[in-house]
């Protein structure tokens, strides 16, 4: 595990929760949806990195609004940018 320091406005840790921990979790699960909605990480390794099962994966997708129904990672993965 690495861990990363970044300034962010107190106003977006009291949106997030109100604690840097809810602030950091949502930062971190927030990130993880991103790079699937980018096809940068496949579905089962967010699943990995969110300590869920891969069946739970699309109802905590689509929190973020993120479909995994098209993604095939054998064929889908493209660089981040």
């Amino acid at each position: 595990m690495r861990k990363l320091t970044v300034d962010v406005p107190d106003e977006l840790v009291e949106l997030a929760g109100g604690t840097e921990t809810h602030a950091t979790s949502l930062m971190t699960q927030a990130a993880i949806a991103e790079l699937v909605r980018r096809r940068v990480i496949s579905s089962g390794k967010a699943s990995e990195l969110l300590g869920i099962d891969l069946w739970e994966l699309p109802e905590w997708l689509s929190k973020f609004e993120v479909a995994v129904a098209d993604f095939d990672p054998e064929t889908d993965l493209k660089p981040f940018r």
